[in-house]
Formats: C-alpha cells, sequence, structure tokens
C-alpha cells in the first residue's frame, strides 16, 4: 500500500475513534504516530460523549467532538457502516479506512482488511454451534497501526498511555497506606467472558491487601455479591465516571479482570493486570503496557467469540481460584 501524496497536505484531520473502552485503549498508540506524522496539524478526535474522559488529557489532540464537522481527511478506526457514513455525509474529501461492512464506496481510500474472520462449526457435548476463526493471529492494536503506515506514518508499535489525575483516589480510597489491589468481575460482551463471581470472591480472600471492586452500572450486582464476601473491601461498582476508574487504577498494585474494557486500562496506567480468558483471544485483544499474565484454558472450542456459551463454559469453569491465586501472588 502505497500513500497518496496528498497525505502530506492534511491540516486538519479527524479520527474517527472506535466505541467502546477497550478498542479505544488498542488504537492509542495508531493516534500517537498519527500527531508525529502530522505533528503541525490540527488533529480532531470523534467518539462518544461516555469515552471522552479517556481522551481529554492526551496530548496528541487537539480537539474531542461527537459529531464530525469540516476537516480535510479522517481516519475511520471502526469498521462500521454507520461510521464511514457519517464521515461522508459531513462532506469530508479524504476518507481512510478498511473494506468491509458495505461501505467500500463511502471511502475514497480503502485498505484490506488484511485478516478477515472466517467461521466454522464444531460439536461438542452434543451440540452444533459455530464459532469465528482469525487465519492469521495479530494483536488489534498492529491493524488500526496500519492505518497510519498508509499515510506515511510509523507502524512500530509503542504502548498506550493514558493521561489523568489522582482526585477519586481521596474521594473513594481511605488514607491509610494500606495495599490496594482491584477486581473487575463483569464483561459488557456477554456472560461467555465472565469467570463466575464466587470464584473471584474467594481468590480474593486468599489475597491480604484492601480489595476495590470495579465495574459500569451493569456490573453491580455481580460487584455486590463478591463485596459481601471480602472482610475489607471498597466497592465503587456504577458510582464512578471513566476518569475516576483510571485514576484508581493508577493506585492499584494490581487488577484481577476478565477480558474487559478495564483490563485495558489498567495496560495503559501502568498497572500489573492478571487477565482471564475464555471465549476471547488476548494474542488478538489482550492487554498492552503493564506486566499481565493471561489465564486460558485450551479447550477445543475456545476461542469462539460467542456471547453466551452453548455447553458447559468448561473454558472458564477449568481455571481454577488456586491458579488464579498463585498468579495473583505472583505478579503483587
Amino acid at each position: 500500500m502505497t500513500p497518496s501524496p496528498a497525505s502530506a497536505t492534511a491540516n486538519r484531520i479527524l479520527i474517527r475513534a472506535t466505541n467502546w473502552i477497550g478498542d479505544a485503549v488498542m488504537m492509542m498508540p495508531a493516534v500517537q504516530r498519527l500527531r508525529e506524522r502530522f505533528p503541525s496539524a490540527h488533529i480532531t478526535l470523534q467518539c462518544p460523549a461516555k469515552l471522552h474522559d479517556l481522551w481529554r488529557h492526551n496530548p496528541h489532540l487537539n480537539e474531542i467532538v461527537t459529531t464530525p464537522g469540516r476537516h480535510d481527511l479522517t481516519v475511520i478506526f471502526p469498521n462500521s457502516f454507520r461510521s464511514a457514513w457519517e464521515c461522508w455525509r459531513a462532506g469530508i474529501p479524504r476518507r481512510v479506512g478498511f473494506a468491509g461492512h458495505w461501505r467500500r464506496a463511502l471511502l475514497t481510500d480503502v485498505l484490506p482488511d488484511p485478516e478477515p474472520a472466517t467461521y466454522r462449526h464444531v460439536t461438542i457435548a452434543g451440540q452444533r454451534f459455530k464459532t469465528k476463526v482469525f487465519p492469521n493471529i495479530r494483536h488489534q492494536a498492529h491493524r488500526y497501526l496500519d492505518l497510519i503506515a498508509y499515510l506515511g506514518g510509523n507502524r512500530e508499535f509503542v504502548p498506550p498511555k493514558i493521561w489523568c489525575g489522582d482526585a477519586a483516589v481521596t474521594k473513594f480510597l481511605p488514607a491509610d497506606g494500606r495495599p490496594v489491589c482491584a477486581i473487575n468481575a463483569g464483561a459488557e460482551f456477554g456472560p461467555a467472558k465472565r469467570w463466575p463471581a464466587d470464584r473471584f470472591a474467594a481468590a480474593a480472600r486468599q489475597i491480604d491487601c484492601r480489595w476495590l471492586v470495579l465495574g459500569g452500572p451493569g456490573d453491580v450486582a455481580i460487584a455486590n455479591q463478591i463485596a459481601a464476601q471480602l472482610p475489607d473491601v471498597v466497592n465503587v461498582a456504577g458510582k464512578t465516571t471513566l476518569l475516576e476508574l483510571c485514576e484508581l487504577l493508577k493506585v492499584c498494585r494490581l487488577l484481577l479482570t476478565n477480558d474487559t474494557g478495564p483490563m485495558h486500562l489498567a495496560g495503559a496506567l501502568g498497572t500489573p493486570v492478571v487477565a482471564i480468558f475464555g471465549s476471547t483471544s488476548a494474542e488478538l485483544t489482550g492487554p498492552l503496557g503493564a506486566p499481565v499474565t493471561i489465564l486460558h484454558e485450551p479447550v477445543e472450542c475456545s476461542p469462539c467469540y460467542l456471547r453466551e456459551c452453548p455447553i458447559d463454559f468448561r473454558c472458564m469453569n477449568r481455571i481454577t481460584v488456586e491458579q488464579v491465586t498463585a498468579a495473583v501472588r505472583k505478579l503483587r
């Protein structure tokens, strides 16, 4: 792929960002490389209002918006039809993105997706179901960097980084110097990504620290279930802004988590991570930046990328409390 000479003349650039926390963190290296490629350009990032805190203090951006405006060039990170259509409708003359989802005609610069997913049918435990297969395993962050390389930028990986303060620390945590570790037992994508809550609690009870239980509004029930079983705990599930969540994660010794958005936040903030993977692949979407231990049982149907397990949840049920406790103690 050879960049067009027009890439050197972009003065106002729009980044159409992804809509999920984890994806946003994985595209941060590409945002840095885009700034290095266009050091004098006015770079605007478009994302949902709920993610503004994630980008608010990023020094590589000039502006954050929720709708596209007048720009010379847009780099469209999501694969969705809607993201391309919005930029086309805004009249941005140059629109760069990956092919797919019937949107080729809306882009001026179309990059072929080098790793399209395929599907296979498997029969396990008497159930026949379809799973997703990626023929070439490559982390999503490198795929995002391909967009910047197309424009003449550097595709070499740099760790993601989130800039934040520390106001939430005194707001939520006692100032007694006790070491703090965090748990995030939810997963917005679906139950197939969630290690059982009672096992999170059992593992946490064996670690001498103050546990900080995290989660969004949809995770409150799971967080309450875990917090009720721990002696020294601060439960902030459903109570923090995204920026406050980042500030809290930054001071934690470790995060014990499923494959979730906060997992990616912790990695970008330099907090060590013990991550439990079942239906998804850490090779494709694992945390970046901080030290990490991945716990994964290589069962015959994993990774399947399904929201709900159609059989016996073997990928998660085979990960024991003892395995998780040992990983936490080693990394902490």
